[in-house]
Parts: C-alpha cells; sequence; structure tokens
C-alpha cells in the first residue's frame, strides 16, 4: 500500500526538525512559560501582601504569620517577576548568556519556591490554633491594641463568642451586635485563603519553571551550535581568502 510503504520510510531527523522550525517553537514555548510564570510571581506578590495589610501591622504580629510566609512570599514573587522578565527577554533576543544565567537563578528559584509552597500549606492546618492561644494570651496580658485592630479590621467580635470581645462596648457602638460573627470564623477564612493562594502560586510556580529549566537548557545549546557553525564558517571563509591572497602574490612574484 503507498501509504503504509510512505510510513515504512519516515524516519526522524532531529536536525531537518530544528531547520524546520523546532527552534522557533522552543523560543516560543519559553515565552509563554516565562510569562505564566510571571503572573504566577504577581499572583504571590498579591497574596503575600493581603496577607500582610489585611491585619494590619499590630494584627499581623499578634497571629505571627506577616512576618514569616507572607513576606517570603513577596520577596519570591518580586524575584520570580524579575528573573521570569529576563528568560523573556534572553528567549526573544536569543542571547545565550542571559539564558545561562536566567537558567542558574531558575534553580535557586525552584527550590525557594516549593520550600515557601510546603510552609504556607503547613500553616493552613495550624492556623486555628495559632489565632486561638494568641488571642488567650493576649486576653490575659491585657493586650487591647492587637484585638481591637483584629476586630475592627474583620468587623468582628471575641474569638468563638462575644465573651471574649474586647472591650464589648466597641462591638456594640460600632457594629450591629449581636448578629456579628465571630473573629475566628473571620480571620481564620481569611487566612487560609490567603496562604491556599500563596502555596498554590508557588508550587505552580516551580512546576512551570522546571519546564522552563529545560526548554531554557536546549535553547542556550542550540545558541552556542549555531555560533559556533558561524564561527567555524567565518574561520574557514577567512581562510580561504588568505590562501587566495597568497596564490596571487606568489604568481605574482612569478611573473
Amino acid at each position: 500500500m503507498p501509504f503504509m510503504s510512505g510510513l515504512t520510510t519516515f524516519s526522524f531527523n532531529k536536525e531537518s526538525f530544528w531547520a524546520a522550525g523546532g527552534f522557533m517553537f522552543v523560543k516560543n514555548l519559553l515565552l509563554l512559560i516565562n510569562f505564566l510564570s510571571m503572573l504566577a510571581g504577581l499572583i504571590l506578590i498579591g497574596g503575600g501582601a493581603y496577607l500582610i495589610s489585611s491585619t494590619g501591622p499590630e494584627g499581623a504580629d499578634f497571629i505571627n504569620l506577616g512576618g514569616t510566609v507572607a513576606t517570603a512570599a513577596v520577596v519570591i514573587g518580586v524575584i520570580v517577576t524579575i528573573v521570569s522578565f529576563l528568560g523573556c527577554f534572553g528567549a526573544a533576543n536569543e542571547k545565550g548568556m542571559l539564558l545561562k544565567t536566567y537558567f542558574a537563578l531558575l534553580i535557586i528559584l525552584v527550590i525557594l519556591e516549593i520550600s515557601v509552597g510546603i510552609a504556607a500549606y503547613s500553616k493552613r492546618n495550624t492556623v486555628e490554633n495559632a489565632l486561638e492561644g494568641a488571642w488567650k494570651e493576649a486576653l490575659a496580658a491585657k493586650h487591647t491594641t492587637a484585638i481591637m485592630q483584629i476586630e475592627i479590621t474583620f468587623e468582628c467580635c471575641g474569638y468563638a463568642d462575644n465573651s471574649t470581645a474586647w472591650p464589648e462596648e466597641n462591638c456594640q457602638e460600632f457594629f450591629h451586635f449581636p448578629t456579628l460573627k465571630t473573629c475566628a470564623e473571620a480571620v481564620k477564612g481569611s487566612l487560609r485563603g490567603s496562604l491556599g493562594t500563596i502555596g498554590a502560586a508557588g508550587l505552580v510556580i516551580g512546576i512551570i519553571e522546571l519546564i522552563g529549566l529545560v526548554f531554557s537548557a536546549v535553547m542556550f545549546r542550540k545558541i552556542a551550535q549555531r555560533e559556533q557553525a558561524a564561527g567555524s564558517l567565518l574561520n574557514e571563509a577567512w581562510r580561504i581568502n588568505r590562501n587566495k591572497i597568497q596564490y596571487g602574490y606568489q604568481n605574482y612574484q612569478y611573473v
């Protein structure tokens, strides 16, 4: 059969694949990966910034989360955005040195991002216990500023019920007491959502950039091979021209 005979004679040629557009495919895919990574980096920045600012400075210290996972998420998000831009620029302009720098930075970033993702997910399960313990300690120490800050920010009263509100008249005066939700419900929902977003973004970025590592390595290797081939061609052209000059000079001497 002609169709089957065509299949049997088909063979994959790596060089013809790259010549037929394989290099452009890898280049465009690397651009897409870095664009997605940049978006995920912006999500990390937004989630971390919201987690820090949602309870205010005192509230963040009160629950002992603002200065750890959230700050790390913002810092890594900024670095991811910058490195992703570097990868986009290097791929778009086919700069081998930039891609090698991008590759080295990616290895460090992947380790950091996966660590932040794991830390954020582990924090999700400890939010309730940490918040309850900190609330009780603040009540015992008469640390009213942090409690009032959380109650005002989240429009809630008390931890599990209004008996732990501080002060009780604060809820009655500013909010529609007693239909107000408890702070345990309000804060846990907000923190779990933010930590979940940070953790998911960190893990997604890690996976995306693992793929980016492979394609950036392939791309800068092909760029190096192309530059080497171009250099060899120039050297050969220079050698041929030199031989022609020498041959012409020798013939001129015999004239």
